[in-house]
């Protein structure tokens, strides 16, 4: 039987590097200019499609002759 690794102490330096990093990530992009209208811009690009026209009606297809099938019995 395995017994579980006491590896708590690496999880929790491993996410609060991870944490560090995020809140270092946002801040840059919150204090610089050039990287605020970067993310604007993309988010404009992502959702300009989201006022698309409504689709065209949907028509079913009648067939002009009608087809029998015969059976021997």
């Amino acid at each position: 039987m395995l017994e579980p690794q006491n590896d708590s102490g690496v999880a929790s330096r491993r996410v609060a590097v991870h944490c560090a990093v995020l809140f270092a990530l946002v801040g840059l992009a919150i204090s610089t200019h050039a990287s605020s209208a970067l993310i604007s811009d993309a988010v404009q690009a992502e959702f300009v499609a989201s006022n698309m026209a409504a689709p065209a009606p949907m028509q079913l297809a009648r067939p002009a002759v009608l087809t029998r099938t015969e059976r021997e019995n």
